[in-house]
C-alpha cells in the first residue's frame, strides 16, 4: 500500500504549495517524510490536514532533511529518533510496537478490500473461482517490502516482487497473473497505467479481503502529536467533515461507484500481522460492503 508534503494550518496556506520557511517563534514543527507530497488530494494528505485543522495548536509541517526510500528505513527513522516525526503506512505489529499508533483507519479498511488487476484477455481463468484454495492456482505480484507480502503468503498464495513501475507491465506479461490493489486504488491505476500496459484490466467478479488499513504512526517522543492527530480525526469524524472527505475522495468515489464491490464474490483470508489492538478501535470508523 501506504505519502504526502505539507503545509501550515491556516485556510490561506493550506490552498498554496509548501514553501520551506522559518519557523515562528510560537509555531511547532512537525517533519515528514521528505520523499512524500503533503500538497496533492491524497486521502491521507487530506486526512493529516483535516483533523489538524480540528485542533487549535499551531503546527506547520516540515519535510525531514533526510529522505526515506522504504517503509522499513522510514519506521527504523521514526522508532529512532530519526529527523522524522510522523508516517502513514500499512498497520502490522513491527510499526505499531516501535511508534505510536493513532488508532484511527485513514481509508474505513478499504486498504483490506483488494480488487485484482490483470490482463484483461485472462478473465475467463478468474470466472470460476470461488475460494481461496482456487485462487492459490494464481501467482500475485506486489512490490518489495510491502506488508500484503505475508498476508498473501500466509493465506498460501505464491507472491512475486517488482519495482512498483514495473508491476503493471509485468502482469499484463505473464510475470504474474494478478496484482491486488487497494479498492480506491485499483480502478484508478487501470486508467492511468493502461496506455503503457495494453490489457491491463480490473478483474470484474472477485474481491479479496483482510483486515488491514492505513494509519498514521508518530514517534514516540511525540506523545502531544499523537493525542492531537487522533483527537482531530475523531472530532472531524464526529461533526461529519471525514465521511464527506472521504465520500468525495476521488479514489473512493471512483470505487464505490465503479468497483462493483457489493456484487462481488467475496473471499477472506486472515492478516496475521495486524496487532490486536486494531480490533479494539470502534466500529463506526470502519467501512464495510
Amino acid at each position: 500500500m501506504r505519502r504526502r508534503q505539507f503545509m501550515a494550518l491556516s485556510a490561506s496556506t493550506l490552498a498554496l504549495p509548501w514553501v520551506r520557511r522559518a519557523f515562528a517563534g510560537d509555531e511547532t514543527p512537525i517533519f515528514y517524510n521528505a520523499t512524500e507530497k503533503l500538497d496533492d488530494a491524497s486521502l491521507p494528505a487530506k486526512a493529516l490536514r483535516l483533523a489538524l485543522s480540528k485542533v487549535d495548536k499551531p503546527y506547520v509541517l516540515q519535510q525531514s532533511p533526510v529522505g526515506y526510500p522504504t517503509q522499513s528505513g522510514l519506521v527504523n527513522a521514526l522508532a529512532t529518533g530519526g529527523d522524522v516525526d510522523i508516517c502513514w503506512v500499512g498497520v502490522d505489529r513491527t510499526v505499531w510496537d516501535a511508534t505510536l499508533p493513532v488508532p484511527f483507519p485513514i481509508d474505513g479498511g478499504l486498504l483490506g478490500y483488494r480488487l485484482f488487476l490483470i490482463n484483461g484477455e485472462r478473465q475467463i481463468d478468474f470466472q470460476s473461482v470461488r475460494s481461496i484454495e482456487a485462487l492459490r492456482r494464481f501467482i500475485a505480484i506486489q512490490g518489495p517490502g510491502w506488508g500484503d507480502i505475508d498476508i498473501l503468503r500466509n493465506a498460501g498464495i505464491t507472491v512475486r516482487t517488482g519495482l512498483y513501475k514495473n508491476l503493471f507491465r509485468m502482469t499484463v506479461g505473464g510475470r504474474a497473473d494478478f496484482f491486488p490493489r487497494a479498492a480506491f486504488e485499483a480502478i484508478n491505476e487501470q486508467k492511468q497505467r493502461v496506455s503503457t500496459a495494453p490489457n491491463l484490466a480490473v478483474e470484474q467478479n472477485l474481491i479479496l479481503k483482510y483486515n488491514f488499513a492505513l494509519m498514521f504512526f508518530v514517534s514516540k517522543k511525540k506523545p502531544e502529536l499523537q493525542k492531537d492527530i487522533l483527537k482531530g480525526l475523531q472530532t472531524a469524524h464526529a461533526d461529519g467533515s471525514y465521511q464527506a472527505m472521504f465520500k468525495t475522495d476521488q479514489n473512493v468515489a471512483t470505487a464505490l461507484k465503479e468497483g462493483n464491490l457489493e456484487k462481488r464474490i467475496l473471499i477472506e483470508i486472515e492478516n496475521p500481522t495486524l496487532p490486536r489492538d486494531v480490533n479494539a478501535i470502534d466500529r463506526r470508523y470502519w467501512f464495510s460492503v
